[in-house]
């Protein structure tokens, strides 16, 4: 990649905070005072020192999380295999947001027009329909879909790095909108060694813009998915 000029004073953060109390897949936060734990017993307070320690149990896809090729690919990357060249570089926003209602049916002619001119080989390619301000409310799921050729079209043909979107997902639906046996767009982009991000948010702030995103998930071995934590930054040279 190219030399990139980016205000590291402004950040924009695209990934939803996490409270355990409210995620929809488990997710327990347990907090104690050290001596509490029998593996930290021999680390003493100072009186009432405030000195914790946590353990956490959660699924891989809470909130604001990747997904991996070994999540659909027997032997496929998982998070502490995914190359560190694949989480990092430029992208675009792609605005989806006129089908943004619950289970609307997104064709490749229809995407190819919604992103004409906008992405280029190697690119992120982060999904914009709005859908973000539904997180923690009784819409969380509503989304709209994408066949399986828009998939193909941007895995094989466009040669994107990474996809992400914000909302729940993008697989294929049924007409009344429950989900289908099998997963093909996962199976599909997966397989091409492309990973996926559910639950972004703020994309509205960068429609229009090229930007550098980093994505830096926790590299454990044999995770297929995990939450992550996503940067974005508009390129001050827009045109480079």
């Amino acid at each position: 990649m190219s030399l990139l000029t980016i205000d590291i004073s402004k950040a924009i953060e695209l990934s939803h905070s996490l409270d355990p109390a409210r995620e929809e897949y488990r997710m327990e936060l347990d907090t104690r005072f050290t001596e509490e734990w029998p593996q930290f017993e021999k680390y003493k307070r100072e009186g009432d020192a405030w000195y914790i320690i946590s353990e956490i149990v959660m699924n891989t896809h809470c909130g604001t999380h990747i997904e991996f090729p070994y999540h659909h690919v027997k032997g496929g990357q998982d998070s502490a295999e995914y190359p560190l060249s694949q989480l990092m570089g430029e992208g675009v926003v792609v605005d989806i947001s006129r089908w943004r209602g619950n289970n609307s049916k997104i064709t490749l002619a229809e995407l190819q027009s919604a992103a004409a001119g906008k992405i280029r080989r190697g690119d992120m390619v982060f999904f914009y329909t709005g859908n973000d301000a539904y997180y923690y409310s009784e819409r969380q799921h509503d989304r709209p879909w994408f066949t399986t050729d828009c998939i193909a079209w941007l895995a094989r043909d466009v040669g994107i790095k990474l996809m992400g979107v914000d909302t729940s997902g993008h697989e294929v639906r049924g007409e009344d909108g429950a989900p289908q046996p099998g997963q093909p767009n996962h199976e599909l982009l997966l397989g091409q060694g492309i990973a996926l991000i559910e639950y972004l948010k703020n994309l509205d702030r960068l429609l229009g813009k090229r930007f550098v995103a980093f994505v830096l998930p926790v590299m454990i071995k044999g995770a297929e998915a995990f939450p992550v934590r996503v940067v974005a930054f508009e390129k001050l040279n827009s045109d480079a």
